[in-house]
């Protein structure tokens, strides 16, 4: 507990650090506070990209899923997200073009600028604003559940609203740059920690293959699909595979990270490096959660997202287990200052309108404040203990978020579409997610996501035709 104490209070100090020099270096412009003034390079872009994106279930959702259902997650979120790198070219390398030559900031700013409709743009940023919000909270419940889980006595409550306030007042201070700056920091210090868990845990199960045989004599459900529970059925093992491939890039804070990219350069090597990276450490989490089986660990029902902090506890020095814990917290402050960034760029970019310099950076601030202030109402009144990590989010941030991928990918590529199409596809899309969500249209076993996907396309191809037909009668 002390020793964990101790590295919590170094890690925020050199956050806070980082954040005073990245606040004195950054001019007081949009483009430079927000995206660091297009200057990531290679190293700092894919760290930025990489810790962004291993947030709170990456340390507990995974473990606590793989417990439930077995080896079968790995192949959903480290295959799965992997190959979401190819969409680093198709969509990132694209936004990053488009954002150099016309100087956009923000992902709606781009959307609507293409269609050249200000309701398709407020419309775009309204929706990544509302989804991304829960996500944003998540990694505060994560890390109140982590600080709960090592201190025994301070509520999960009370530590993701300190976490929230603790994350609000370092991205005010350091913004983009700041947070590329600690991004490589927490991105050593995460692949560092799952390292040494993994390692340490399998030691003193006698090692990988002993851990894996012991854990497949207790229960060999775990290692075929459809797994524990048989969860894994052909229709979301599918959904799920699709569902990362096209909704990571929807992300409002890897959207914006690639207007920071210095060149294409940047972008490739991202490319590059993200799924060799993500391939063999998603599997450490998922091998943590199965082997518990193994060792006897029987996590509560509601509680198997701290499957992984107890097997590290358990079967790792103290001084391993606090490490690993402040590599937690990482993951989830990597993810949320990003996010908290991104969707205040928006709401003073793209709502506001400023464009007044300093002014905008000001309120973007201002909107940092408000935004951490939803997130302690959705800590607080939102979030179901009950669901995991894991089932938070799919219901909320990947199924809203996705059905702004077909709109995304035909202002990028799609001449013929129109705004019309874009405005229908979103709208209709997500009027299909509450519909799958109360049981009001049959999913067939598939997640609501990937349906919706699937509704927004068909609907902006048709809209589109229609409407480019009728424009032509009226020239």
């Amino acid at each position: 507990m002390i020793f964990f104490l101790a590295l919590v209070i170094v890690y925020f100090s050199l956050l806070i650090i980082i954040g005073l020099v990245a606040y004195r270096k950054t001019k007081k412009t949009p483009e430079d506070y927000f995206i660091a003034g297009r200057t990531f390079g290679p190293i700092i872009l894919f760290f930025s990209l990489a810790a962004t994106n291993f947030s709170a279930f990456t340390f507990l959702g995974f473990a606590g899923n793989a417990y439930k259902s077995g080896l079968g997650q790995y192949g959903i979120m480290g295959f799965g997200t992997a190959i979401m790198a190819v969409m680093f070219f198709v969509v990132g390398r694209r936004i990053w073009k488009l954002g150099r030559e016309k100087k956009y900031i923000t992902p709606p700013e781009l959307i609507g600028d293409r269609f050249d409709s200000r309701s398709l743009r407020l419309l775009f940023m309204g929706v990544m604003v509302v989804f991304t919000v829960p996500y944003l909270a998540v990694q505060a419940v994560g890390a109140g559940i982590l600080i709960q889980y090592v201190s025994g006595t301070i509520s999960w409550q009370i530590g993701a609203v300190a976490t929230i306030v603790v994350i609000m007042f370092y991205v005010m201070l350091g913004g983009m740059r700041g947070s590329g700056w600690a991004d490589v920091i927490q991105g050593i210090m995460m692949i560092t920690a799952m390292t040494l868990a993994v390692v340490f845990v399998a030691i003193s199960l006698g090692g990988f293959e002993s851990a894996n045989l012991m854990a497949y004599n207790a229960n060999p459900v775990l290692f075929a699909r459809p797994g524990g529970g048989e969860y894994f059925t052909m229709q979301i093992w599918f959904s799920f595979m699709l569902l990362w491939f096209f909704v990571d890039p929807m992300f409002p804070q890897l959207f914006s990270l690639f207007y920071t990219a210095k060149n294409q350069k940047s972008l490739k090597v991202s490319m590059i490096l993200y799924p060799v990276v993500v391939s063999f450490l998603f599997l450490f989490p998922v091998l943590i959660g199965v082997w518990a089986h193994g060792a006897g660990v029987v996590m509560p029902v509601g509680q198997e997202d701290m499957v992984l902090p107890t097997m590290v506890q358990t079967y790792a020095p103290s001084f391993i287990f606090a490490f690993v814990m402040v590599g937690a917290l990482a993951a989830f402050i990597s993810t949320a200052d990003s996010q908290l960034l991104s969707l205040s760029t928006m709401l003073s970019h793209d709502l506001l309108g400023l464009k007044k310099g300093r002014r905008e950076v000001l309120y973007g601030k201002v909107v940092i404040v408000l935004l951490s202030l939803f997130a302690v109402l959705f800590v607080v009144g939102g979030y179901n203990p009950n669901e995991g990590i894991m089932g938070t989010l799919v219901k909320t941030t990947f199924s809203g978020l996705v059905v702004l991928c077909p709109t995304t990918i035909a202002a990028l590529y799609w001449k013929k579409a129109t705004k019309y199409g874009c405005i229908a596809s979103i709208i209709v899309g997500e009027i299909s997610i509450v519909l799958f969500h109360y049981k009001l249209l049959p999913d067939f076993g598939f997640l609501p996501g990937i349906l919706a996907l699937i509704i927004a396309t068909v609907v902006l191809v048709i809209i589109s035709y229609l409407s480019s037909v009728k424009i032509k009668k009226d020239l």
